[in-house]
């Protein structure tokens, strides 16, 4: 079994990550807005932030 966490929030997704139990993490734009993100560059960093912290899927 693999563990994703389904969230943008950076903090939740280092701690997982801290944890050693994340494989991966899942995400959508309502997530992204949920977290105060819009806007097509911001998104794209955001993405790239969690690819920083994980190493692992991200979808």
């Amino acid at each position: 079994m693999k563990f994703f966490i389904d969230t943008a929030n950076l903090e939740q997704i280092r701690e997982a990550n801290d944890l050693g139990i994340l494989d991966g993490v899942t995400t959508n734009p309502s997530l992204m807005a949920k977290e105060g993100i819009s806007g097509n560059e911001a998104i794209l960093k955001h993405y790239k932030d969690i690819c920083d912290i994980v190493d692992g899927d991200i979808s």
